[in-house]
């Protein structure tokens, strides 16, 4: 999630969030996966097709805007070409801000999460490497 949120940044979570509304894409969200708690972007909700073309994503045929996105290190193929994938009602297609090194929906064995597997909404970072406040996250 670089440049969003840092290795050693402290996050205070809204456990409640997605209690009461859906995921939507934009979000950053905190969920399970294999017993870790993991910070993700949703790119692509269910119903949605999603699909890489040359590092750019197309939801539902659109060009993404994503001012967000860092690029550091070398991306696989399948990081910058991918799909279409038409994500499953009930799933989260996610991906990581720095889109060159990111374990995210794009892997084949990661795939969309679960809805369900959501656990809440990042609000702040406490601390950043350089010991400063970090940003607010809503």
């Amino acid at each position: 999630m670089e440049k969003t949120i840092v290795e050693g940044d402290r996050l205070i979570v809204d456990l409640r969030y997605y209690q009461s509304r859906e995921p939507a894409p934009g979000d950053i969200i905190i969920f399970r996966k294999n017993g870790l708690f993991i910070a993700k972007r949703v790119i692509a909700v269910g119903g949605n097709t999603i699909e890489g073309r040359d590092g750019e994503v197309l939801i539902n045929g659109q060009k993404l805007i994503e001012p967000y996105v860092l690029r550091e290190g070398n991306a696989s193929v399948e990081l910058d070409n991918f799909g279409p994938v038409a994500v499953p009602t009930g799933k989260l297609f996610v991906m990581g801000d720095n889109r060159n090194i990111s374990l995210d929906s794009r892997m084949g064995d990661y795939g969309p999460i679960e809805r369900k597997d959501v656990s809440g909404r990042p609000l702040y970072v406490l601390r950043t490497r350089d010991g400063e406040l970090g940003p607010d996250l809503r």
